[in-house]
């Protein structure tokens, strides 16, 4: 199997945006440590400053399995609850 990619959508309430951003660069130093991982991007939009993206890639699902069970993944959720909103899609490439 090909590597999967992640984008996660994050709709941050303006009061937490600073929080939240620390959380998740916290998690993206972590999760770029994992033998697993190949990337792992935190972005935001350039016309709306409370949609932040995470793009991530992972060489398998078991790697993003793995992830999901980090101490750092962990401490990211719970620190974002009611902060921000996310929508979450996992991807595959679609080869010719």
């Amino acid at each position: 199997m090909s590597s999967l990619k992640i984008v996660a959508k994050f709709k941050v309430k303006p009061a937490n945006r600073e929080e939240v951003i620390a959380s998740l660069l916290k998690c993206v130093v972590a999760s770029r440590a994992e033998d697993g991982n190949v990337f792992y991007d935190l972005t935001e939009s350039v016309s709306d400053s409370s949609i932040l993206v995470m793009i991530e890639e992972w060489k398998s699902q078991e790697a993003i399995d793995f992830h999901n069970t980090t101490p750092h993944f962990k401490e990211l959720i719970n620190s974002l609850q009611g902060k921000a909103e996310v929508v979450i899609d996992v991807l595959k490439d679609i080869h010719p």
